[in-house]
């Protein structure tokens, strides 16, 4: 891959650093070992350390360590505390309650055994520990033949019948609803879904800033010692919401040719799948002021160019897209498959771009998953639409 070498400073990013004409910039992800790991992040461009089972690729975590136009490194967390309206703008800040952290944790997850069965609290439930609720969308990358998605409770299963199995060796997962992993597909988990990813899934997953986890049952694992991982059964079962079923996402194709599809969008971030074959004639704009932008290239190469600034992308890196450029340019230099994230405007960004794109209603609510954040946007965007029409 064409990485920057970049001389590591461990301190806080100067000023200059955020002036120079690093815009855009990349971001090299902390790579997380776990247990139920394996090598499928390589698939997509990672270089993984030898004979190291890795879980996650963390993309955007505060630590990650972010490369600036004059090879000077620092982390993204030191960057948006250094500059937050600058970095992750406005919009950025309005979901993170205003904490100078980056609002979108982008990570790569590769399950080659079930992870726990768990539960994520909300906003709300969150906020009496002082930190963000849980919302989450994985888009499948990868996936055996015969792999599921645990996701939600089956209709005829109470919070009291799945306390009764909590703890006992993976048995909560014959409560669960039980979906098949299908590579190219999204689903969007609101915060109080009790989910698990399945063994032989590989996910790109866009969540809230938060590590907020409870787990209910982690099919009865113990460590080297013969210690079972902690388990947080009562804060699990107090948060849980037994009615959120998520379901499979249709994509919202915004350009000729599905160049451009939406694949899922809530309050706290929009999820798009980009497309392009190789030359000029494959350039897109991608405008979201206020908030950061975040691209990963999963296969193909291209450009990223912004305030005059450019920045080449292989499979397997990723560019932020501060707040502050406003918008960028991506070229093609082969045909290329990126994945890109941001805060957005659900009037102007999504729900007026799906419109224009001839998108019905009911697809472009069913963006949100189980969530409502789109209801009143669309209600309101078609009276509007109503008026203008009779004026």
């Amino acid at each position: 891959m064409n990485r920057m070498v970049c001389d590591f400073t461990s301190g806080a990013a100067s000023s200059s650093w955020l002036t120079d004409g690093a815009w855009p910039f990349r971001v090299e992800p902390r790579l997380d070992p776990k247990p139920w790991g394996s090598r499928g992040l390589e698939q997509f461009g990672f270089p993984l350390p030898s004979g190291i089972p890795i879980g996650e690729a963390l993309i955007t975590a505060g630590d990650a360590r972010a490369c600036g136009g004059t090879g000077v490194e620092t982390h993204l967390g030191a960057l948006v505390a250094a500059d937050p309206v600058g970095i992750v703008g406005r919009r950025g800040l309005s979901v993170t309650a205003n904490r100078p952290v980056f609002p979108l944790l982008v990570k790569l997850i590769d399950a080659a055994e079930n992870l726990s069965i768990q539960v994520h609290p909300d906003d709300i439930a969150a906020s009496t520990v002082g930190k963000l609720g849980k919302t989450e969308a994985w888009h499948i990358l990868a996936a055996a033949p015969d792999a599921v998605l645990y996701l939600g409770l089956r209709t005829d299963v109470s919070i009291a019948d799945l306390a009764a199995r909590c703890d006992r060796g993976g048995e909560t997962a014959g409560l669960l609803r039980q979906i098949p992993a299908v590579p190219g597909t999204t689903l969007l988990i609101p915060a109080g879904t009790v989910h698990a990813l399945g063994a032989g899934v590989l996910v790109y997953e866009v969540q809230q800033p938060s590590d907020l986890t409870y787990r209910l049952d982690d099919w009865g694992r113990v460590d080297a010692a013969g210690r079972p991982r902690e388990l947080h059964i009562d804060l699990g079962l107090s948060v849980i919401d037994a009615e959120s079923r998520p379901e499979m996402i249709s994509p919202v194709a915004l350009g000729p040719g599905s160049t451009r599809r939406l694949l899922a969008a809530c309050r706290y971030f929009a999820l798009e799948q980009l497309t392009l074959g190789a030359g000029e004639e494959e350039t897109l704009e991608l405008a979201a002021p206020e908030s950061a932008q975040v691209l990963t290239c999963l296969t193909g190469e291209v450009v990223v160019t912004a305030n005059d600034a450019a920045v080449s992308l292989a499979a397997g890196e990723t560019v932020v897209i501060p707040a502050v450029s406003h918008s960028a340019r991506v070229c093609s230099i082969v045909p290329a498959l990126l994945l890109r994230t941001w805060v957005p405007d659900l009037d102007t960004e999504i729900v007026r771009a799906a419109r224009m794109a001839r998108a019905t209603e009911v697809a472009i609510v069913a963006l949100a998953g189980g969530l409502p954040d789109l209801d009143g946007v669309v209600a309101a965007n078609r009276f509007s639409s109503a008026g203008a029409t009779r004026f």
